[in-house]
């Protein structure tokens, strides 16, 4: 009995020479969990980016909409040509919330409320409109976008300066 206990002894202590972890394979976790947050922290940093375009084209959008539903609200204006080459300066423009304008001066007091609005909610935003009511009108906003890295956007205008946004559309009252 004493042999087969001094046996099993032997064989225990020989089948658990090695216990615990070497340094080499702590070294591999951590390489190997770093290179996953790093994948992580690349996967945030391009949602964040992408959140930003998103948010400016939605901008973009509501912007768009709100010169469309100020020419229908002035169809007398549309007619006569007033919205057929806003400009993205902001003209000087009387206030036609507190009198009443004339068409004209309805149309230039809405290009100055749209670019003072594109240019605060927009980073260098500007917009204009091109057209006429029989061909239809083309609506452009443009902005400020760092996110390009120094790329020219291919909706633009020929000449537009890199890392500008353009946002196209067509519109028909």
């Amino acid at each position: 009995m004493r042999i087969n206990c001094t046996l099993n002894l032997k064989r225990r202590i020989n089948n658990h020479k090695q216990s615990g972890f070497s340094m080499l394979e702590v070294l591999v976790t951590i390489l190997v969990v770093s290179f996953g947050l790093l994948g992580m922290a690349a996967l945030i940093t391009t949602g964040l980016r992408s959140n930003n375009t998103a948010h400016y084209r939605s901008i973009a959008t509501q912007q768009t909409l709100d010169i469309a539903d100020r020419m229908r609200a002035n169809l007398t204006g549309v007619r006569a040509g007033n919205y057929d080459a806003l400009t993205a300066v902001i003209p000087v423009s009387a206030d036609c919330v507190a009198a009443s304008c004339t068409a004209v001066q309805m149309s230039i007091y809405d290009q100055a409320q749209w670019n003072r609005a594109n240019s605060v909610l927009l980073p260098g935003g500007v917009g204009t409109v091109a057209g006429n009511l029989a061909a239809g009108f083309l609506i452009t906003l443009m902005w400020i976008e760092k996110e390009m890295g120094g790329v020219a956007d291919p909706a633009c205008p020929v000449g537009t300066a890199v890392n500008t946004r353009c946002f196209l559309t067509r519109f028909s009252p």
